[in-house]
């Protein structure tokens, strides 16, 4: 009897808007990979809570526009008020930005009741995918903490980063400045557009594909 092949599991790291996301929708788009985040379940939550959409949510374009709907009068669970109140200087009523809400409740709200609160949910979400014999790639595009990339490396998974130039600058928030910690297995350097990005996660994918873990090397 032959043991089921389990999937490949891809987690990325690195500055944002370095094309991780990007990476993961090639992967999605050209071997059928099955695209996952950490950041699944905060999306979730918050929406629910704000009543408002994940796609609104997850907007690029209005990621750090202050919104209405979301100040913190406006949100159910109150549990989440008051963690957030000392970091908003105890306003209720100023909107406030989807990053800004998200920050707040992934870190300063779910992570501190449990520092693998989400690292769990993602465990979760892994193994039952695992467990109904699902072979496609697993790609995790958002790794910023380093529970998160342990939860990969125990997986059996690789970690890849994505370099960018002009997307080094670094955040007063803990959570973007992290991801500086992780020792990746490869960097991969995105210096030109789509069609070079796509040729440099399809032909390392193909490698680790056939021939396993990369070991810290560099990719451009």
């Amino acid at each position: 009897m032959t043991s089921k092949r389990k999937p490949i599991i891809l987690g990325i790291t690195g500055h944002h808007n370095t094309g991780k996301t990007t990476a993961a929708q090639l992967l999605e788009a050209h071997v059928d990979a099955r695209v996952m985040a950490f950041s699944d379940g905060i999306y979730a939550e918050v929406a629910k809570a704000f009543s408002v959409s994940i796609i609104d949510l997850a907007s690029r374009q209005g990621k750090n526009q202050p919104q209405r709907l979301l100040a913190l009068h406006n949100c159910t669970d109150k549990a989440f008020v008051q963690a957030a109140l000392p970091h908003a200087e105890g306003d209720l009523l100023t909107p406030r930005s989807p990053r800004q809400i998200l920050e707040w409740w992934g870190t300063e709200y779910r992570r501190a009741q449990d520092p693998y609160y989400w690292v769990d949910q993602t465990l979760h979400r892994i193994t039952d995918y695992i467990s109904k014999g699902c072979t496609r790639t697993i790609v995790i595009a958002d790794v910023y903490k380093l529970g998160e990339a342990a939860l990969i490396k125990a997986a059996g998974g690789t970690i890849w980063r994505i370099e960018r130039p002009g997307h080094e600058e670094r955040t007063a928030h803990a959570t973007s400045n992290e991801h500086l910690q992780i020792q990746a297995d490869l960097t991969l350097h995105n210096m030109g557009d789509i069609s070079h990005l796509q040729h440099l996660v399809l032909t390392h994918w193909h490698e680790l594909k056939t021939h396993g873990h990369h070991h810290t090397t560099e990719a451009a």
